[in-house]
C-alpha cells in the first residue's frame, strides 16, 4: 500500500510539473494592448490611491473603489486572475485592510440606515476581501466582524425592498423601496455578491463560518422578485426617435418603468441583463434574449448618443460597465445561445445600416488601423493582433481617455481628451478600471475546492476528477471563468498553489 502511495505522489508530482511548466510559457505572453491596458490599470490605481478613495469616511465610493483594487490584473490578458487579496502585494494589502477598516465601522455606525449606492457598493467589496483571505476583526482593529457587517449591509438591503404587488416590484430607490433602475442595479449587485459569501465554506476566528442558510435563502427570494420585475417589465421603444422601436421582440429598461414615464436606457437595459441572470435566467431566456436585443440594435462605445434618458452624458463609464459585466457574465456561464438567438460576442457585429437599421449604431473597432493613445505611444498596427469585440472597443475608447500628469492631478483618471460626463470622478474612474479588468462585482478565491483557505493538491485533484465538466458563474473550480472544467484550469490552479508543487 505504501509502495501504491509512493507512485501517486510521484505520478501527480510529475503531473504538477508539467503543468506548471505549460501554464508558465502562455502566461508571460502579453501583446502589446494589454501591457498597456497593465499599465493604464495600474496608472488608474495610483489616481485613486492619491484622492483618498478608498475612504468610507470620505466617499460612498469607497466600496467601488476597493472592489478596483481587489479586481487589479497584471495586464489585459483574460487570463490574468484579479489579484484579490491573498494575492496582492504588502502595499496594495495594507490599502485594503485600511479600506475595509474604514467600511466596516463607517457600516456600524450607521445602524439600520440604508442607502442603495453605497450599500451594494460595499457588498461586493466586501466579499470580495472576505472571500479571498482578508483579516478580520482581530487584524484590522474594526469595531464589528466582517460577518457582522455583511449581515448589516445584506438586512437592511432586504428590508427597503419594493415587495408590494405593483409596477415596480422587487426594485429600490436611493434609501427605500422605490421604483429607480439605477440604484436598483446596485442593491441586486451588492445582494449577489453576498450570496457568494454566505455560501462558501469559508470563515475567520473572528466571523465562524460565512455560511449562512437563512440569509442566503432571503437573498435568493429578493434576486428572483427582482429579476421577475425586469423580465416582465420591460419596454419597447427608445429616446432617439431614428433608433425608436426596432423589432417586435426588443425590451428594454429606463431609469424608471415605462409607467413611470421612462423609455428604456443603454445603461439601465444592461444593468437589467445582468439582474436577471442573479435570479437564475441564462442567456436563452425570453426575457435575457429581449434586452440582449434592444441593446445590441443600439450598439455604442463611444457615448450613449441620447440613449441615456435625461442624463447620457453622465452615465457613459457605469454604462460600460454594466453592459460588459453583462455580456461577461453571460461568457462565462459556458452556455451556447440557441441557434437564432444573440449572444454575448454578437455587439458591434451589426452595420447600423443593416436590419434594423439604426442610424446611432456602432460596429466594433477594427485593431489592426485602431491608433494607440498618445500617453501609451506607438501607432497605428500596435495592436493588431488582439480580436475585435466588445472588451477591445471599451477598453481603447477607455485608454484614449487616461489623463497624463502625476497621480496628485488628473494623472491616470479617465477624464481627459473628450471624455463624456460622470456623476462622481472617484466612481467614474473605478468604472473604467472595472471595464479594463474584466470585472463582475464579486471575487472568489478560484481553485479553493475545499474553503481550506489553502490552494493544495487536494484541490487540484478534485479539479482533476472533474474535468469535462459545464459549470456556473463563479465556480471555485473554473480557474478561467470559461464555464467548463479542462486541463486549463488544472494548470492555471497548480500556478497558485499555496504550497511548493501542490505538496499535501
Amino acid at each position: 500500500m505504501l509502495k501504491t502511495q509512493n507512485v501517486r505522489k510521484t505520478l501527480f508530482a510529475a503531473a504538477a510539473t508539467a503543468a506548471l511548466a505549460t501554464a508558465a510559457g502562455p502566461a508571460a505572453a502579453i501583446t502589446p494592448f494589454q501591457s498597456d491596458v497593465g499599465i493604464a490599470i495600474q496608472k488608474g490605481l495610483d489616481w485613486q490611491a492619491a484622492h483618498n478613495a478608498y475612504n468610507a469616511a470620505a466617499t460612498d465610493a469607497a466600496g467601488i473603489a476597493l472592489e478596483a483594487l481587489l479586481e487589479k490584473r497584471v495586464s489585459g490578458n483574460p487570463a490574468d486572475p484579479p489579484q484579490g487579496y491573498s494575492g496582492a502585494s504588502a502595499a496594495d494589502q495594507a490599502t485594503m485592510r485600511t479600506s475595509a477598516l474604514s467600511i466596516i465601522n463607517s457600516t456600524n455606525s450607521q445602524g439600520a440606515g440604508f442607502y442603495a449606492y453605497r450599500d451594494g457598493s460595499r457588498l461586493f467589496a466586501l466579499a470580495s476581501y472576505a472571500l479571498t483571505g482578508g483579516p478580520d476583526k482581530t487584524t484590522l482593529g474594526s469595531a464589528i466582524t466582517l460577518k457582522q457587517a455583511m449581515d448589516m449591509l445584506t438586512d437592511r438591503t432586504l428590508a427597503k425592498q419594493s415587495t408590494a404587488a405593483n409596477y415596480y416590484q422587487g426594485m429600490w430607490d436611493y434609501t427605500g423601496p422605490g421604483s429607480d433602475s439605477s440604484t436598483t442595479q446596485f442593491a441586486a449587485a451588492g445582494l449577489y455578491a453576498a450570496k457568494s459569501f454566505y455560501a462558501s465554506a469559508k470563515s475567520t476566528p473572528d466571523s465562524g463560518a460565512f455560511a449562512d442558510a437563512v440569509r442566503l435563502g432571503k437573498v435568493n427570494t429578493a434576486l428572483a422578485l427582482v429579476a421577475a420585475h425586469y423580465k416582465t417589465g420591460g419596454a419597447a421603444g427608445s429616446d432617439n426617435a431614428s433608433c425608436n422601436v426596432l423589432s417586435a421582440s426588443e425590451r428594454g429598461h429606463g431609469y424608471h418603468p415605462l409607467q413611470a414615464g421612462y423609455k428604456p436606457s443603454l445603461q439601465q437595459t444592461a444593468s437589467g441583463i445582468y439582474i436577471q441572470l442573479f435570479g437564475g435566467a441564462d442567456v436563452n431566456d425570453t426575457g435575457v434574449q429581449s434586452y440582449v436585443e434592444w441593446t445590441r440594435n443600439r450598439y455604442r462605445w463611444q457615448d450613449l448618443d441620447s440613449m441615456g434618458n435625461s442624463w447620457p452624458g453622465y452615465s457613459w463609464s457605469y454604462y460600460l460597465w454594466s453592459s460588459f459585466k453583462a455580456m461577461e457574465l453571460l461568457r462565462q456561464s459556458g452556455i451556447t445561445p440557441n441557434p437564432g438567438n444573440i449572444g454575448p460576442n454578437d455587439f458591434g457585429t451589426l452595420p447600423a445600416a443593416s436590419a434594423p437599421a439604426c442610424v446611432v449604431r456602432q460596429v466594433n473597432k477594427n485593431p489592426a488601423t485602431a491608433v494607440p493613445a498618445a500617453l501609451f505611444g506607438g501607432a497605428a498596427g500596435k495592436y493588431a493582433a488582439e480580436v475585435p469585440g466588445q472588451y477591445f472597443d471599451y477598453a481603447h475608447e477607455l485608454l484614449s481617455k487616461q489623463c497624463a500628469g502625476l497621480p496628485s492631478g488628473s494623472g491616470g483618471s479617465f477624464t481627459c481628451n473628450g471624455s463624456p460626463g460622470y456623476w462622481d470622478t472617484i466612481a467614474h474612474n473605478a468604472y473604467a478600471l472595472l471595464v479594463l479588468q474584466r470585472a463582475t462585482g464579486v471575487i472568489i478565491q478560484r481553485c479553493d475546492v475545499d474553503g481550506s483557505g489553502t490552494i493544495d493538491r487536494t484541490d487540484i485533484k478534485a479539479i482533476q476528477a472533474a474535468i469535462g465538466t459545464h459549470v456556473g458563474a463563479n465556480d471555485v473550480r473554473d480557474a478561467d471563468s470559461d464555464g467548463l472544467l479542462t486541463i486549463t484550469d488544472v494548470r492555471q490552479c497548480t500556478l497558485r498553489c499555496t504550497n511548493a508543487k501542490c505538496a499535501p
